[in-house]
């Protein structure tokens, strides 16, 4: 899988994704995934297969499969929160998602 690097823009309702030189460190812009609700903090599977998204506007946890060979975010599914999560992990087995 090529390194990738996935940015929240909270004002922007999107995640902007870039793919990385491994030898150079330059990013180049890929896409721009559209999410609802002020996207703002991030959490990566322990796989590396799913980025988890919470939402500060409409507090609530999403999930997006990675693409393997391009770094491509496909929506999952999408749960409510109580409150804005402000913190996500995931244990190291990935069943439970510790938000804060």
């Amino acid at each position: 899988m090529p390194y990738a690097l996935y940015v929240c823009l909270q004002d922007e309702d999107k995640i902007a994704s870039f793919m990385m030189e491994a030898a150079t460190g330059q990013l180049t812009p890929t896409a721009a995934v559209p999410v609802a609700g002020g996207p703002s903090v991030l959490a990566l599977s322990p796989d590396r297969q799913v980025l988890y998204v919470g939402h500060r506007g409409q507090p609530a946890i999403s999930s997006f499969r990675i693409d393997p060979a391009t770094g491509g975010l496909t929506p999952q599914g999408t749960v409510a929160s109580t409150h804005a999560p402000t913190f996500l992990a995931p244990d190291r087995t990935g069943r439970y998602m510790l938000s804060a």
